[in-house]
C-alpha cells in the first residue's frame, strides 16, 4: 500500500489541512487505500484456498498456482494505481479551472492539447513563477489519458491522427502504463504543493485581488 503518512493526510491532521488536501484524501487516497486492502484480502484468501484444496501428492502444483495468483493480484494493484492517477488529475483539473476563473484568465493560449496544462501555463505566467514544472503534470495527464482513452497502453492515437505516449519511466516492459506506489506518492505530494501555491499566491497577488 502507498505510505502517505508523511503527507499529513491522516484523520488527526485532516481538520487543519487545506481544502484540496481534504478533497484528495477523501476522493483519491481513501478509495485507493480501500482498493488495495480489498486486493490484499482477496489474494491472501485465494492463496489459502489453493493450499487447502491440494492434497499432499499435488503439492508440486502449489508454487505455480501461487505465482499465478500473485501475478493476477499484482495486476489489480497496478490498475488501482492507474485509477488513482485518473482521480488525482481530475481533481487537479477541477481546482485549476477554479483558480483560472478566479484570476480572470479567460481562454488560455493553446500550448498543449490539454486545457488543464494550458490553464497551468497561464497561471504560472501570471504569477511569474512555477512551484512544480508543468512537464511533471504533463506526464500525469498522459497517464490519465492513456488509462481513459487507450486501455493503459504506453502508446496510442487520440484524437485521430495524434500519436501519444507516456514518459519512459511510466512504461512497463510490456508497453503498458506502469505507475508505482512511490510515483503515486510523489504525484500526490507535488499536486497538493502546486494547488496550495496557486491558492496562496492568487489570494495575495495585488493585481488580481485589487
Amino acid at each position: 500500500m502507498v505510505d502517505l503518512s508523511q503527507l499529513n493526510l491522516n484523520d488527526a491532521a485532516i481538520e487543519e489541512s487545506h481544502e484540496f488536501e481534504v478533497d484528495i484524501a477523501c476522493v483519491v487516497i481513501a478509495n485507493h487505500g480501500y482498493a488495495l486492502e480489498g486486493i490484499q484480502r482477496a489474494e491472501e484468501q485465494h492463496i489459502a484456498n489453493v493450499r487447502h484444496s491440494l492434497v499432499e501428492e499435488d503439492w508440486d502444483f502449489v508454487n505455480p498456482e501461487i505465482r499465478h495468483a500473485e501475478t493476477f493480484y499484482e495486476g489489480l494493484r497496478r490498475s488501482a494505481n492507474r485509477l488513482a492517477v485518473v482521480g488525482l488529475v481530475t481533481r487537479l483539473q477541477h481546482w485549476t479551472s477554479r483558480f483560472a476563473k478566479r484570476a480572470k484568465i479567460g481562454k488560455p493560449a493553446r500550448i498543449h492539447q490539454s486545457q488543464l496544462l494550458n490553464q497551468m501555463e497561464a497561471l504560472n505566467k501570471l504569477l511569474g513563477h512555477q512551484i512544480v514544472a508543468v512537464t511533471f503534470f504533463r506526464e500525469l495527464v498522459d497517464v490519465r489519458d492513456s488509462v481513459v482513452h487507450a486501455n493503459s497502453q504506453a502508446e496510442w492515437e487520440y484524437p485521430e491522427g495524434c500519436n501519444r505516449q507516456v514518459a519512459q519511466h511510466h512504461r512497463s516492459p510490456w508497453s503498458e502504463v506502469e505507475f508505482s506506489a512511490e510515483q503515486l506518492k510523489e504525484a500526490v505530494a507535488k499536486t497538493i504543493q502546486q494547488v496550495k501555491w496557486y491558492d496562496e499566491n492568487i489570494r495575495t497577488d495585488d493585481h488580481i485581488n485589487g
